[in-house]
């Protein structure tokens, strides 16, 4: 069983940081997430770090959007239904907010306030940031400038292979 204390985050952490700018579309930023197979990427602005956003972040503007649509579709149903007694031509569900999403940004939904840690940060802190903050990845910096990415999988994957060596 390794000593956790002597692994830092540069042992464990994917290099070649990939990163997105504020000013790109919530669609954009959704399709290098999937293409690249990951779940968060930071944003930079002119080489400087100032957010990060994840599939869960677009996710939950997407619900919102939805559940907005619906509460507005439902209202107008209701004033249709009930105004004068009669039933008139239903309308067509409400997608105004829906149709905006195409208009969101990075910096619409990004985390501003990102989670760091530096290169020989033990990895024993770096999952207690992971747990205090309630994340799932961290930025490595090296001054200042993003290096790589330590996940909470990176950290599993850690686990697991000191616990059955010949596993990746």
């Amino acid at each position: 069983m390794p000593d956790y204390q002597t692994i830092v985050a540069a042992d464990v952490m994917k290099r070649g940081v990939l990163s997105v700018r504020p000013d790109q579309t919530l669609l954009a930023v959704e399709r290098m997430l999937v293409e690249n197979h990951v779940t968060g990427m930071p944003v930079m602005d002119a080489g400087k770090l100032v957010g990060i956003v994840s599939r869960s972040d677009i996710a939950r503007v997407r619900v919102l959007i939805d559940d907005l649509d619906a509460q507005v579709s439902d209202q107008q149903r209701f004033v249709d239904t009930q105004a004068d007694g009669f039933d008139h031509m239903s309308h067509s569900d409400f997608h105004g907010f829906g149709q905006r999403f195409n208009s969101y940004l990075a910096k619409d939904v990004m985390r501003s306030q990102v989670v760091t840690c530096n290169l020989d940060t033990p990895v024993t802190e770096v999952a207690s940031m992971l747990v205090r903050n309630h994340i799932h990845r961290l930025v490595v910096v090296d001054n200042d400038r993003p290096v790589g990415i330590v996940s909470a999988l990176d950290l599993a994957a850690l686990i697991a292979k000191s616990a059955k060596p010949d596993a990746t």
